[in-house]
């Protein structure tokens, strides 16, 4: 059975701050929810996806570079180079008259610091310390680059990624994204533990089916990471790849959790950038920000998204570009570790005025635990 929910995008662009993308030496070397809430592109087929993704028991795999030819043209293609010129567009969202609400993830792209017309208020340091297993995803959609946020999960084999699932699959194209890589740790345009190139992306067969926001959320194994070391030959500046071994073996990662209870004291991290309604820009998204509290202790829905089960954060003032970030209980500021809950998927605007101010996670039930857990089995090398 065929669903389609249409959305029309438009072309506002917003100019991503120049990532200037040094890359260490050595061994390692958008969204708008309200109480109204909102909508973004969907157009998806249920069942086994026209685009070579396998669905088995829910849990929807589509291969993102699965061979060793794949991760070497995308890893080829996310030079340094390309990083520091990229620009992220931000599509516009039509929601429906009695919404008002836009995905986190869709709106990912930072303001360019160099076009601004007025001065953003500083942006508050992390109240703990940035865990390293937290990072950015980059993507391409089209012919345009996108990044969102994400952390490293832990398997077995030690390289699953965990973010929103509008991050790592194109609703308004019915298919995964493309040259999907993972960057632990990204500040400032440093990469200081490699990048790591998405191998086989899963998720909630609902999410690419249907648009289902109770299923934004995405598990991506990857291959080994590497970084760009330069070097100069006949007077030109170069770069060799260097293998930087297993994601989980470098930065360490979050513990899974599902079927937790409401009402939890909860950390979440992500890369904030977009602007709230009023067009202020407290955040660049060059470095990792969090907010923590106790969750609401009932389910909060947007049906616009889908959504009937949201685990709603209020008093977090995160805008565009914190999609995919996670939502960690039991965190532990000295380890920098802790249970992985939930990823970012929407954010709100809940007292109606010019300031986001709550964000939402789909919650973590046993169909997240049956997508984690498929996951979890692929070795990648």
């Amino acid at each position: 059975m065929t669903r389609k929910l249409t959305l029309a995008i438009g072309g506002v662009v917003a100019a991503a701050s120049a990532v200037a993308v040094f890359w260490s030496q050595g061994p390692a070397v958008p969204a708008t929810a309200a109480s109204r809430v909102a909508t973004t592109p969907v157009s998806a087929v249920t069942g086994v996806n026209k685009n070579t993704g396998v669905n088995k028991n829910g849990v929807s795999a589509f291969p993102l570079a699965p061979s060793q030819a794949d991760k070497q043209r995308v890893a080829a293609y996310w030079s340094p180079e390309r990083l520091k010129q990229a620009s992220s567009y931000v599509p516009s969202t039509k929601p429906s008259p009695s919404t008002k609400s836009t995905t986190s993830a869709v709106e990912m792209g930072p303001g360019d610091a160099r076009t601004r017309t007025r001065t953003p208020r500083a942006a508050a340091p992390p109240p703990v310390a940035s865990p390293p297993m937290v990072g950015k995803v980059f993507f391409k959609v089209g012919d345009k680059e996108y990044w969102c946020s994400a952390s490293a999960v832990h398997s077995a084999h030690r390289n699953l990624v965990a973010t929103a699932g509008h991050c790592a699959y194109a609703l308004s194209q019915d298919k995964p994204v493309q040259n999907w890589v993972f960057i632990p740790g990204y500040h400032d345009g440093v990469a200081p533990s490699g990048i790591f190139v998405g191998h086989t992306l899963y998720m909630q067969e609902d999410f690419a089916g249907q648009g289902d926001f109770d299923r934004d959320y995405a598990f991506v194994t990857v291959h080994r990471g590497f970084s760009w070391q330069p070097y100069v030959e006949g007077g030109r500046l170069k770069y060799r790849s260097v293998d930087v071994g297993r994601l989980e073996d470098k930065v360490g990662a979050f513990r899974f959790a599902s079927g937790k209870p409401l009402g939890r004291p909860t950390y979440v991290f992500g890369y904030p950038a977009g602007a709230h309604p009023d067009g202020t820009r407290p955040y660049t998204g060059q470095t990792v920000k969090s907010c923590d509290g106790t969750t609401e202790k009932k389910f909060v829905s947007a049906p616009t998204w889908q959504l009937e089960h949201g685990v709603r954060l209020a008093g977090c003032p995160f805008t565009a570009g914190a999609s995919g970030g996670p939502w960690v209980i039991g965190y532990n500021a000295t380890t920098r570790t802790g249970y992985l809950a939930g990823i970012t998927s929407l954010t709100w605007n809940l007292k109606g005025g010019g300031r986001l101010d709550a964000v939402s996670t789909p919650y973590f039930n046993q169909l997240t635990q049956r997508v984690y857990t498929q996951a979890s089995k692929q070795g990648t090398g």
